[in-house]
């Protein structure tokens, strides 16, 4: 096998010892080196006619293009660099997952970088990319926000596109593609309290999106009715929750439901609630955010509120692959907003009109069927 190099590209002759060149294809077919190599790439500007006979010379000359070597010459290495926190929460592996789809579609190929629950790697992430000389960064925050805001200044100032994939304040030099999780949030308490529910607990993370944070907006349906307290969870981990869902059941007036940041905290609450002998929904409504596949495997099956994955990902990536085309020029950079959408299953109802949560027994399951029906609203 033999590389020649011609006009910056290197051609594979894997047929026989002669070595082929772009001009020799050029001069079977009459052409210019550049429109040879034009048609070779599939250039629209080169007639349909020149495009076909090049090719076929090319492959009867046992003329193979290199495109590591032409993407060099283009200064593009056709690969997408993607900074997530973590993979160990099940939502950032289903994230990866359609961010990588919508960058083969495009043509681009996938980097991935872990920056660390708190992302305190997020400046070496950016700067690992940088130098493995990547198209374009999609940069996934998360509860600490944006971190590396030097790096990211830095990043952009070297003409490197960036996309962040969630809200964050004071990021005009980048395009944004963000949910609007209050919206979501919102009409999760609007459900709660449609039903009847007036003593709400909930589970999960402080505020970090800002005014599109899904608590804020599930604060915010709370508060349009008369009579509702709200109790709070503030645990994290599967001991922590258990300990303080235990206190709260304990209570004279317990709530009626629990809101979870996440569907992985509600998955957990689920679990602690039957180990207290609780019933689901009958006793206490769960409720989640996320719409992740474990919802579906719960029984019963999770209210939630279905972020719009594939768009979030589809839209981050359409974004990034636009401005690597045309590069920002003073203009305001772009914000995408998705809006979610609220997932009704069996974990939610009305509740008892009892104020003590009786536990005299486990019950294996909740009244509610194991099955897949669910309606978005």
């Amino acid at each position: 096998m033999i590389q020649s190099v011609a006009q910056g590209v290197i051609a594979t002759i894997s047929t026989n010892q002669n070595m082929v060149k772009l001009s020799d294809i050029a001069a079977k077919a009459g052409v210019s080196e550049s429109t040879a190599s034009r048609a070779l790439a599939n250039n629209p500007r080169i007639s349909e006619e020149t495009k076909q006979l090049v090719q076929r010379l090319a492959i009867e000359s046992g003329y193979k293009v290199n495109h590591v070597a032409r993407n060099l010459r283009a200064r593009s290495t056709l690969t997408i660099g993607l900074v997530v926190p973590e993979v160990s929460n099940p939502f950032f592996p289903k994230l990866v997952q359609l961010v990588s789809d919508s960058a083969r579609e495009s043509g681009y190929r996938l980097q991935l970088h872990l920056s660390g629950i708190a992302q305190d790697s997020e400046a070496q992430c950016l700067a690992s990319l940088s130098e493995q000389r990547v198209d374009g960064i999609v940069l996934v925050t998360s509860e600490s926000g944006l971190v590396a805001r030097d790096a990211l200044n830095e990043i952009v100032a070297s003409r490197i596109p960036v996309v962040l994939l969630g809200w964050v304040s004071d990021a005009p030099e980048v395009d944004m593609v963000y949910g609007d999780d209050a919206s979501g949030g919102y009409q999760l308490a609007k459900h709660l309290v449609g039903l009847g529910h007036r003593r709400i607990a909930i589970l999960g993370a402080v505020p970090h999106r800002g005014p599109f944070d899904r608590l804020v907006g599930f604060r915010k349906g709370l508060a349009e009715v008369d009579g509702v307290s709200e109790m709070e969870i503030p645990a994290r981990t599967s001991e922590e929750i258990k300990l303080e869902i235990d206190s709260l059941l304990n209570l004279p007036n317990p709530p009626t439901a629990i809101f979870a940041y996440q569907d992985s905290l509600a998955a957990i609450a689920c679990r602690c609630l039957r180990q207290s002998c609780v019933s689901i929904p009958d006793q206490m409504s769960v409720v989640g955010f996320d719409n992740l596949d474990l919802g579906t495997y719960l029984c019963p099956q999770l209210t939630t509120v279905d972020l719009s994955m594939e768009r979030l990902a589809s839209a981050a990536v359409e974004a990034l692959v636009r401005r690597m085309k045309v590069p920002p020029s003073g203009e305001v950079c772009e914000q995408l907003l998705i809006p979610p959408q609220l997932v009704l299953r069996e974990s939610s109802s009305r509740p008892r009109s009892a104020n003590a949560i009786e536990k005299s027994g486990c019950p294996p399951t909740g009244s509610a069927p194991c099955d897949s029906r669910e309606k978005q609203s």
